[in-house]
């Protein structure tokens, strides 16, 4: 009985241990980078528009769609309004797939419309390393490629201040060999429309916009995050796009600087802005994928980066995979619920100093100086803030969701995790309370 009880309690204690260090690490990790964008975004100015003079970048826009036909017009429209010179820019829309007339719609509205068919290969990563093999093939290559969404608009200087960010500073001679890649503002366009897209809105200002902000204050990469991303030719032609991952872009920065030492950069104030689920059925699937995606980053490419880091003594690489290790908020709520009750056993049987009890309290006190710290540092609206109240219904659904999902990924081949699963598409109507001006 007494060796039982002596396992017990080493058990719990190693238990409180190993889940302390994971919850404290985290949120001392979040709350830094929180500080950093605070002092970051104070400092930074507005970019100014693109001044080449005569000679400006040519850019092209690619924008993969699947059966888009709902939003594919108002994204168009966006592109039409930016303020950069329209013939310094290229709109293509890979029309992937497709059983409607998206096709017939891009072209109507101006864009230049490459269709694909391939019953084997289908997914927005296939249609994105297609389409730049398209691309490279012509006589007149482009200086950079952007990628935006099918559901996005993009705000009226997007362009002209992504195409400072790559070639700012950089002579017209040097642009063909110049290496830079760019993530801009991803946002969310209709969080004005439920309190789940209110709460999506939040957590991607949080996501999106104050962890790039932190991270790139330390100089290290901001990663992809699949829309609103710049590339120059140089890096394209020197590190292809690969499809062969459901996480196809997210890889494609982690590879970047894992095998090119490139640093993706960040854009603030180049915004663009998508479309969010408002219902639970519409999230279903998009967060399905979000999931099986981010389980396979940690399994995959959280130790393999870390361990090339202490390899390298590179702090960047080290970072990258530290980032991918730091759990979304609401497992990290869990964890501090778990960790809270392991304490409290802890100290029922006496095998846990009283005062390390207050690690919980001030992980906490961390945890929500991140999440509203960055919603201030990040400017969100009122609603994002009430949504809040929400949360923890959002993360039941969520862990029943990931129940359903360990269920049946056991019967899905790799292939089927790699296809376009559309989320269900509304109508793109006016922008929410906040414009894409001013949303940096």
């Amino acid at each position: 009985m007494s060796e039982l009880y002596t396992t017990f309690t080493y058990t719990c204690l190693t238990g409180w241990m190993v889940l302390g260090t994971a919850t404290l690490g985290s949120t001392l990790y979040l709350s830094e980078l929180m500080c950093r964008a605070a002092i970051l975004q104070d400092r930074r100015k507005r970019t100014a528009a693109c001044l080449f003079g005569e000679q400006q970048p040519r850019l092209v826009v690619v924008i993969p769609a699947h059966d888009e036909s709902v939003v594919i017009r108002s994204t168009l429209e966006s592109l039409l309004a930016q303020s950069y010179s329209g013939s310094h820019f290229e709109t293509v829309v890979v029309a992937d797939n497709c059983s409607d007339n998206t096709a017939s719609l891009a072209r109507d509205a101006g864009a230049t419309v490459l269709e694909r068919c391939n019953p084997q290969e289908r997914g927005k990563g296939y249609a994105l390393e297609w389409a730049m093999s398209q691309l490279w093939e012509r006589e007149e290559k482009p200086d950079a490629v952007v990628i935006i969404d099918a559901d996005t608009k993009a705000a009226p200087d997007f362009l002209a201040v992504m195409a400072q960010e790559l070639f700012g500073g950089v002579a017209p001679e040097s642009w063909p060999t110049h290496r830079k890649a760019v993530q801009g503002r991803y946002g969310v366009l209709n969080g004005t429309e439920s309190w789940r897209a209110a709460l999506m809105e939040g957590a991607f200002e949080l996501v999106n916009h104050v962890k790039p902000l932190g991270r790139s204050h330390k100089g290290f990469t901001v990663g992809l995050k699949g829309n609103g991303m710049g590339f120059t030719r140089a890096v394209l032609e020197t590190a292809p796009w690969s499809g062969s991952s459901i996480t196809e872009d997210i890889d494609y920065g982690l590879d970047l600087l894992l095998k090119q030492g490139i640093v993706v950069d960040y854009a603030p104030q180049a915004v663009v802005r998508a479309q969010m689920p408002n219902t639970s059925q519409q999230a279903t699937s998009q967060r399905a994928r979000w999931e099986q995606g981010r389980y396979r980053l940690l399994r995959q490419r959280a130790p393999q980066l870390f361990l090339a880091g202490l390899q390298r003594r590179d702090a960047r690489l080290m970072d990258a995979g530290l980032d991918l290790l730091v759990p979304p908020l609401a497992e990290l709520a869990a964890f501090h619920a778990a960790w809270a009750g392991l304490t409290l056993l802890c100290l029922r049987l006496w095998i846990l100093i009283p005062i390390w009890a207050l690690l919980v309290p001030f992980s906490l006190a961390l945890y929500g100086l991140y999440i509203f710290g960055g919603l201030k540092v990040s400017g969100a609206r009122p609603d994002v803030y009430s949504a809040l109240i929400r949360a923890p219904f959002y993360a039941l659904w969520k862990f029943a969701l990931y129940i359903f999902m360990k269920l049946k990924w056991g019967k899905k081949t790799p292939q089927e995790s790699l296809e376009w699963v559309r989320t269900e598409r509304m109508p793109m109507g006016e922008e929410p309370q906040r414009s894409l001006e001013d949303a940096a």
